[in-house]
């Protein structure tokens, strides 16, 4: 199995696999999937991070959104879906916008006929 089938496999079971500062693989998710994926992530693991430090050729692959592509982004920039102590917070930055990110409450914004 080729590096990139290993992490869309990956992937669509759930977890989520990045590069870290110091060129590591992090492995997220549930953790009876990482521990059904660790023993072929370990053993392609130095091509998986190929792959992945190569996300530029790989679009396919990124899975980061930008506040502009999310349903949760209000009219006044904010996220409908921060909320800290039974308020919402989260008055996104305009440098953060278009950004591209990875939020656990990304959401496909719908799209009107």
């Amino acid at each position: 199995m080729s590096p990139i089938e290993l992490i869309l496999k990956a992937k669509e079971a759930g977890l989520r696999l990045e590069v870290d500062l110091e060129n590591r693989l992090i492995v997220d998710g549930k953790r009876s999937i990482q521990e059904q994926f660790l023993p072929i992530l370990k053993e392609h693991k130095n091509e998986i991070l190929e792959v992945l430090k190569q996300g530029a050729n790989y679009p396919f692959l990124d899975d980061r959104h930008s506040c502009l592509e999310c349903s949760n982004l209000t009219p006044q920039n904010s996220c409908k879906k921060v909320v800290r102590g039974g308020k919402f917070v989260a008055m996104i930055d305009s440098q953060w916008l278009d950004k591209k990110h990875r939020c656990e409450r990304f959401r496909v914004k719908a799209v009107r006929h």
